[in-house]
């Protein structure tokens, strides 16, 4: 199967370098957070449906909670993303010598976007007051998700590089209520991301070149199994959210507001992480292209979902 993408490798690497940042003039050793306002709007990080519970302070330390874990998300998935693109690398060896350069660079804008992530966390752990869980066995899933067939982990990985753009441009972008160095953050990781997202969807155009129907068949049928594991792994921040919350509050929730703050978490975590990936138009349209079938599939899936205020509902 040929897949016919609008870019190249050598128009990657020219839109990444004009738009290259550096890591301190970003997010300097010792910067400070701003614990007065949310980091995240409402579409990535809903609080609303909990205003019977929480108050607007209480939903503010809980837009903070879902904000750190969705850097952590971030810097997580890009654990296997990293050995992915080394693994790429690897292969062109002696190759193509522009995919080799764009590879390359997108390694090193990966490890910087983690780092950059990790001095995040630093300076939330240093300020917020009381420990705010998050997940840590990043090295743990890479190696599941890297297990799986490489159309799969390249389809999850499209998925992945979209959302981030579609994060940014449709929520965080015009957004005036949250936190200003948390918004520039946010838009200094999308501009690399764009071209990242170019990248894969270029690896996969090799990857399926050769490819039968059976083959991309159940490489989709891998990708849902990986977005099945990571709801999975929304599901533990979820309760984690929960618990942070009631350390920072100096409360304890009942079991039915417990409960139902958990499924408010987990319910947006799944639309911003899952059904926002499965949805995006240029991932649509790559998988529709691929496999028409399991395209609707993955369609079918993703409505299963829902919306965060139908899911807590």
């Amino acid at each position: 199967m040929r897949l016919e993408l609008p870019y190249s490798y050598e128009s990657c690497v020219a839109a990444s370098e004009k738009v290259a940042w550096s890591l301190d003039a970003v997010f300097p050793l010792g910067t400070n957070l701003d614990f007065s306002r949310s980091f995240l709007p409402e579409g990535l990080a809903p609080t609303s449906p909990l205003s019977e519970i929480l108050s607007v302070d209480e939903r503010r330390v809980l837009n903070q909670i879902a904000s750190n874990a969705y850097l952590n998300l971030f810097a997580f998935v890009e654990e296997y993303i990293l050995c992915t693109v080394v693994q790429h690398a690897s292969a062109e060896l002696f190759g193509d010598h522009a995919a080799i350069r764009a590879l390359v660079r997108f390694a090193d804008e990966e490890i910087k976007h983690q780092q950059l992530f990790r001095r995040y966390r630093d300076a939330f752990d240093r300020d917020f007051g009381v420990p705010c869980e998050v997940l840590e066995s990043a090295a743990e899933v890479a190696g599941v998700v890297l297990s799986k067939r490489p159309i799969a982990v390249l389809l999850l990985t499209l998925h992945i590089e979209f959302m981030t753009q579609q994060h940014y441009t449709e929520c965080v972008r015009d957004d005036g209520t949250i936190d200003p160095l948390f918004q520039r953050l946010l838009k200094q990781h999308w501009l690399e991301e764009s071209q990242h997202a170019k990248i894969d969807a270029l690896e996969l155009a090799k990857l399926v070149e050769d490819a039968d129907d059976a083959t991309i068949e159940a490489a989709f049928k891998d990708y849902l199994e990986l977005g099945g594991a990571i709801g999975g792994l929304l599901a533990e921040q979820s309760a984690m959210d929960v618990r942070s919350l009631e350390r920072k509050l100096g409360k304890t929730f009942d079991d039915a507001d417990r409960a139902r703050i958990t499924a408010n978490q987990l319910a947006g975590y799944q639309h911003t992480f899952l059904h926002a990936g499965m949805t995006n138009p240029q991932v649509v349209d790559i998988m529709q292209r691929l496999h028409p079938a399991m395209a609707e599939e993955v369609a079918t899936a993703a409505r299963g979902l829902g919306q965060p205020t139908e899911l807590v509902a």
